[in-house]
């Protein structure tokens, strides 16, 4: 009986605790009484994982691979024309089919903060408005054309080869 009225105090102290703390990190309001608070609404959308090739004068040496989850202003993303997936798929396809031979490369990795920057442009000049608050990166690869290799299919094969 004692043990369930020091644990009953115990949750009490705990809830009391948590009220105040909760109360000193409130924003603290203005010269003039108004307190500023963000009420921007935001989605997470994930992409599908993709791959772009690089291409130079020599042709495919390689590609590049990826997969992230997108920030948006829901406000903004409701009020789209287009589906979110169809302007992130256009926004991948031309930023990293111009970004693919810095990624070729590995100093160009030293760059994703500003690659990640303009990705979100070129979605927000997509869309025609400001829809994408962040992307974050899940996966992001980059192979070469050596590397890759398509597993064979047995209908494709001789029967001699059995």
């Amino acid at each position: 009986m004692i043990g369930q009225v020091v644990f009953g105090l115990w949750v009490a102290a705990v809830t009391l605790g948590g009220i105040y703390l909760g109360q000193q990190m409130a924003p603290e309001p203005a010269a003039d009484g108004t307190v500023a608070v963000d009420h921007t609404r935001y989605n997470d959308f994930k992409t599908d994982l993709f791959a772009i090739p690089y291409v130079n004068e020599t042709g495919i040496v390689g590609y590049v691979t990826g997969r992230f989850t997108v920030k948006t202003v829901a406000r903004e993303e409701a009020a789209l024309g287009l589906p979110l997936n169809t302007v992130m798929l256009d926004a991948l396809s031309r930023h990293f089919y111009a970004e693919a031979d810095k990624l070729a490369h590995p100093d160009g990795w030293s760059r994703l903060r500003e690659s990640m920057q303009r990705l979100r442009e070129i979605a927000n000049e997509t869309a025609g408005r400001e829809v994408v608050a962040d992307v974050l990166i899940e996966q992001l690869d980059f192979f070469d054309k050596n590397s890759v290799r398509v597993p064979g299919d047995s209908r494709f094969e001789s029967s001699e080869n059995r």
